[in-house]
C-alpha cells in the first residue's frame, strides 16, 4: 500500500503550525512518505495523487477544547468543519476538485487528523494545549499507519 502523510500549516502562526510539527515527528520516526504544505490550494491534489492512503494533519477551529484531536474522513469535511482559516482554498474543496478531475488516481482513503487550535496569531510557539496534543496526534497517525500493516 502506498501511503503519504502531509502536514499542513503556517510556521509563523502559532497553533496553525501543528500539522507541520506532527508531520515532522512522523518523518523522523516512520518509514513513510511525508510532505509539508503551507496551504491547501491545488498543491494538495498533486501531493496525494497516486497514493492509496493519504493522512493529512491540519489545524481546525470548531469551538471544542483546544488540543482536541478529530479524526475525519473526506465526507466529514463537508459537514461544517472549519480549518484554521489560513488557507487560500479550503481542504474540502481542494480534495473534492481532485476527485472530480482525477477520479481513481486519487487515494481510495483519505484520513484527516485535525487538532483544535487556540491561538493562530503571529508567533513561533504553539499554545500549551496544542503543544501537549502533538504527541497524542503523532500516536493517532501511528495507529492509522499500523492499520495498514
Amino acid at each position: 500500500m502506498k501511503i503519504i502523510v502531509i502536514g499542513i500549516g503556517n510556521p509563523f502562526l502559532k497553533d496553525d503550525s501543528v500539522g507541520l510539527r506532527v508531520a515532522e515527528e512522523i518523518k523522523n520516526r516512520f518509514d513513510v512518505d511525508v510532505d509539508f504544505l503551507t496551504n491547501t490550494d491545488f498543491d494538495i491534489i498533486n501531493k496525494i495523487l497516486g497514493y492509496d492512503l493519504a493522512i493529512i494533519i491540519d489545524a481546525i477551529k470548531c469551538k471544542s477544547q483546544p488540543g482536541r484531536i478529530h479524526i475525519l474522513s473526506v465526507d466529514d469535511l463537508f459537514k461544517g468543519y472549519n480549518f484554521s482559516g489560513t488557507h487560500s482554498i479550503d481542504l474540502a474543496t481542494s480534495i473534492k476538485i481532485g476527485y472530480e478531475i482525477f477520479g481513481k488516481e486519487m487515494p481510495s482513503d483519505v484520513k484527516i487528523v485535525a487538532v483544535e487550535v487556540e491561538d493562530i496569531n503571529f508567533g513561533y510557539e504553539c499554545s500549551e494545549s496544542v503543544k501537549k496534543a502533538i504527541p497524542k496526534a503523532v500516536e493517532v497517525v501511528e495507529n492509522l499507519l499500523k492499520k495498514t500493516d
